[in-house]
């Protein structure tokens, strides 16, 4: 409805652009619903991307961290480490059953405990002369421990970048329903009386303007709708962040 108004003023500016008063308010109109424009077209990206990239991330993590996990429990089981096999009590599908941040939180431990365990076993081997039997001698590497540092940070940065998106949409929504509310006052406290002096002397302006208007009624509608889908929406990407 904004869009129509604007069009049918700039196509009639000859007849109105006299009335000082009009001028100003249609410049503040203008200013608004250009601005209204861009917030809707950056609010309508959509999210979908955020949520590939997310899925990707999370089944990269699990599958770099579950081998690790295996490594440790077998050393674990060998040297009778029950507090190691207590905190690590985890394999894959334990791994893809959890919900991200306890998934993170997970991947966090495994990446310490395997850390923790490579360092000893270097330090051990440069320390003596006895041959030992180290995590090292389970198929844990270097590579691998590094590796799985280096998921967990793209899972949790990736994961940051997507609650940072919805919660910039949620900022642009407050941020047009404002300008909405500006727009709205600027047509019924000033526009809608200050046009209406047209409508004898420019009845087809007049006209136009009027059917302009009209159109609030329809898009009221369609917006209702449309905002009651968007927002079931919101909220299932948003449970999904809580995860």
């Amino acid at each position: 409805m904004y869009n129509t108004v604007f069009g049918v003023m700039n196509d009639h500016k000859e007849v109105w652009t006299g009335v000082f008063q009009l001028k100003n308010v249609f410049e503040k109109f203008t200013e608004n619903t250009v601005r209204l424009t861009e917030l809707k077209t950056e609010q309508e990206k959509d999210l979908q991307s955020f949520f590939n990239t997310m899925t990707e991330k999370r089944e990269t993590l699990i599958i770099l961290c579950t081998p690790i996990i295996n490594i440790i429990l077998a050393y674990a089981h060998d040297k009778k480490e029950k507090e190691l096999l207590k905190k690590l009590n985890l394999n894959k599908n334990k791994l893809a059953g959890s919900n991200d941040t306890d998934l993170i939180e997970k991947c966090k431990t495994i990446y310490k405990a395997a850390k923790k365990l490579y360092k000893k076993s270097s330090g051990e081997a440069e320390n003596s002369d006895n041959i030992k039997v180290s995590i090292k001698d389970y198929g844990l590497t270097e590579k691998m421990v590094i590796d799985l540092e280096v998921a967990v940070n793209d899972f949790s940065k990736t994961r940051l970048a997507l609650h940072e998106a919805i919660q910039d949409k949620d900022k642009m929504g407050k941020q047009i329903a404002t300008i909405i509310k500006k727009n709205k006052k600027l047509l019924e406290n000033k526009m809608d009386l200050l046009v209406s002096i047209f409508e004898k002397s420019s009845p087809d302006f007049y006209k136009s303007y009027v059917e302009a208007r009209v159109i609030q009624i329809v898009e009221s509608e369609k917006v209702k709708s449309k905002k009651e889908k968007k927002t079931e929406k919101r909220e299932q990407a948003k449970e999904s962040v809580a995860e």
